[in-house]
């Protein structure tokens, strides 16, 4: 009888850290999964920057001369939403908001006989979300000069 119990007992115990063991893993999946989507926005957005024309015949394209700090989306909403299914069968939707912040760069002074005085713009897109209660961000900038 005493062996049984000893088995039940180490059985729970198995089973316990085995079940811990598995919810950490998908706690670790699902935060991999929201940092590849956040790390997606972001550089589409910073794709978006370096891909647009800028030359000094047009106007300042918005993605460039963008209110600096503001919330934007080029889905025209506030928050980009960041979707990702977390187990079978349920979807959850985490909500981020992507912040873009646009600075003038400063031409080096050996650059600017050969440049000119052509603008340059620092931009920085930043994404912040919540994830289980802890909060998570990813940023990246890019410099875009006009194009000659």
């Amino acid at each position: 009888m005493f062996e049984v119990i000893v088995a039940m007992f180490v059985t729970i115990l198995m089973g316990t850290a085995l079940l811990r063991a598995l919810l950490m893993t998908e706690d670790w999946a699902g935060r991999a999964r929201l940092t590849v989507i956040a790390r997606a926005i972001v550089q589409r957005n910073c794709d978006a920057a370096v891909g647009v024309t800028f030359t000094g015949t047009t106007a300042m394209p918005a993605i460039l001369n963008y209110a600096s700090g503001s919330v934007r989306s080029d889905t025209g909403t506030t928050q980009e939403n960041i979707n990702v299914t977390l187990n079978a069968g349920s979807t959850a939707m985490v909500s981020g908001t992507l912040t873009q912040t646009v600075v003038d760069e400063p031409t080096p002074t050996g650059l600017v006989a050969s440049l000119g005085t052509l603008p340059a713009r620092r931009i920085t897109f930043q994404i912040d979300y919540d994830y289980h209660s802890r909060h998570y961000t990813w940023a990246q900038a890019v410099v875009r000069s006009q194009d000659q």
